[in-house]
């Protein structure tokens, strides 16, 4: 199965424009109410099939990559795209 490998760079980022991103690529625990409740909000990478590397790569389907590139252009990231070749049982199941 044909994936792409992404890699980010966010070296030139305040740490607030980081822990949006990270937000919204990732997604986050919430709490409200003195920690009473607790809500997953779930980022971009949780709506499709996924395999994360490390912190900043990851690898994805080819054809989800038009959902990612406009998060990169909109925070001015660097990334990298790679094309490789990966089992489809790698993959986290949606």
């Amino acid at each position: 199965m044909k994936a792409r490998l992404i890699v980010h760079n966010l070296s030139e980022l305040t740490h607030y424009q980081k822990v949006l991103l990270n937000r919204e690529i990732y997604g986050y625990a919430d709490n409200s109410n003195n920690n009473t409740y607790h809500y997953k909000r779930e980022g971009i990478l949780a709506k499709m099939p996924n395999f994360r590397l490390l912190k900043g790569a990851y690898i994805i389907r080819k054809e989800d990559l038009i959902k990612i590139k406009p998060i990169y252009k909109r925070y001015n990231v660097k990334y990298d795209i790679y094309e490789i070749i990966i089992d489809p049982s790698k993959f986290k199941k949606v």
